[in-house]
């Protein structure tokens, strides 16, 4: 089984924002079976992708010198987890940066059919938003870094 929980990251200003795409996987459909709620991703499965992009925000934004972890999550207003074939957005920017931490404010919407990578119009009708804190701490101590370069070249599609 494989987890990915960013498939791509579409656009990426260091320190300030990054914008990622998430399809969810055979897997990920199947996580609620056994709660009778088969063919639907959990929506805190989303929100841990959206965690998993902040850790590729500072990753990429330190030259791959430091990592996050969740620290707290401030609000989350969850859309409904997605169906089989569907994908969503999610841009989260940083609204505090501390020297030990980040506040990151995010917005996320499903992508409909057909729609392609380009970054929605989010307006005032994302289907979520949130905020949350995540701690800063050393990547060495938990990665080999050549390893998270690597697959953030694959994210970015570089």
């Amino acid at each position: 089984m494989r987890w990915r929980l960013v498939d791509k990251a579409v656009s990426f200003t260091p320190w300030e924002s990054i914008a990622i795409i998430k399809a969810g996987s055979l897997e990920e459909y199947s996580l609620l079976e056994r709660w009778g709620e088969s063919g639907l991703a959990p929506a805190s499965l989303l929100l841990e992708s959206c965690v998993q992009a902040a850790r590729w925000l500072v990753e990429a934004s330190s030259s791959f010198s430091l990592t996050c972890d969740l620290q707290e999550v401030g609000f989350w207003h969850a859309m409904e987890g997605l169906r089989p074939g569907e994908r969503y957005w999610a841009f989260l920017h940083v609204v505090e940066r501390g020297d030990e931490s980040l506040t990151l404010a995010l917005r996320q919407k499903r992508l409909l059919p057909g729609q392609g990578d380009l970054l929605p119009d989010f307006g005032r009708d994302g289907e979520a938003d949130g905020m949350f804190s995540v701690s800063l701490t050393h990547l060495a101590a938990r990665y080999l870094p050549r390893d998270r370069k690597y697959l953030w070249q694959e994210i970015r599609h570089e």
